[in-house]
């Protein structure tokens, strides 16, 4: 048996060829190292097999990877019309239109993947994600309540998104906020700060006065660097019109600073704040002139 040797150049050239003619089109894919180079070879598989619905799927993958995502759908919908009906399918398709805001197309790609498997919790979350662009916020709200309560690695931005969706349902409904806020912290521990400081906003929206002060002294006494949590507990007091509270806080926040090591106290932050201080302390002396 003889080895064709001429053929065989003349295939590595066209494997070659196809490789640099796709990077002179795609210039700006050399940023992405490797992801580049697995877009181009799959590219080269396709041109040798084009009627392979799994290679076009794969690259669609890559292609959406490097956020070029109309070649990334583009390749999906290649795959479809080539055979391919996996729900991974359906769920990518869904993806790219969400991400490019097409979300009536999202909406319909998401419901034939939980068509197939209708208790991915990650199916479903998209699904209440594409509800809410789509401004049907109780059935977004029903969606993501059974994602928040059933999901094992649940992420303090999965409790914020909740919380927007409860909100937006009912713009006054801080109490299922709240209660969202808590659920998280139990979930997570209370020291997750993003939720602390929601939780902090919504008890300022929903007027709950003696529950935000609560909620700075928690502030105040979980961090060393409590001075900025005294002024700014003190800022809402003058803010709520109660001027002898926010004075001695202001004198704490004084206090705290003159505890701070010399390297911290010449911190712009720490001048900033001196100064903030002072013309909170001069505007609460006017209120009582």
């Amino acid at each position: 048996m003889t080895f064709n040797t001429k053929g065989y150049l003349q295939y590595m050239m066209k494997r070659t060829l196809l490789i640099l003619l796709f990077f002179s089109l795609s210039m700006s894919m050399f940023a992405h190292g490797d992801l580049s180079m697995r877009i181009a070879e799959k590219t080269v598989a396709i041109s040798e097999d084009p009627n392979n619905s799994v290679l076009y799927y794969e690259r669609g993958l890559l292609y959406q990877q490097h956020m070029e995502f109309d070649s990334a759908l583009e390749d999906y919908l290649k795959s479809q019309s080539l055979g391919n009906t996996t729900k991974e399918l359906y769920y990518q398709i869904a993806e790219v239109h969400y991400i490019t805001e097409a979300y009536q197309e999202a909406l319909q790609s998401i419901a034939s993947y939980l068509e197939l498997d209708s208790k991915d919790l990650s199916a479903k979350k998209l699904q209440a994600q594409i509800l809410f662009q789509l401004q049907s916020y109780k059935k977004s709200l029903e969606g993501y309540r059974t994602v928040i309560h059933n999901m094992k690695d649940i992420r303090p931005e999965d409790v914020l998104e909740y919380c927007n969706i409860i909100l937006a349902e009912n713009n006054k409904n801080y109490k299922g906020a709240l209660e969202a806020i808590q659920y998280g912290l139990d979930q997570l521990g209370s020291h997750t700060i993003s939720l602390q400081l929601k939780k902090l906003d919504y008890l300022k929206e929903s007027g709950q006065t003696e529950r935000v002060l609560e909620q700075y002294n928690y502030f105040i006494l979980e961090y060393n660097r409590n001075e900025f949590w005294y002024y700014k507990k003190a800022k809402y007091l003058a803010e709520i019109k109660r001027p002898h509270e926010a004075y001695i806080s202001l004198k704490l926040a004084t206090v705290a600073i003159e505890q701070l090591n010399a390297k911290f106290k010449n911190m712009s932050p720490v001048i900033q704040l001196r100064e903030q201080i002072k013309s909170l302390e001069s505007a609460i002396n006017n209120q009582k002139s």
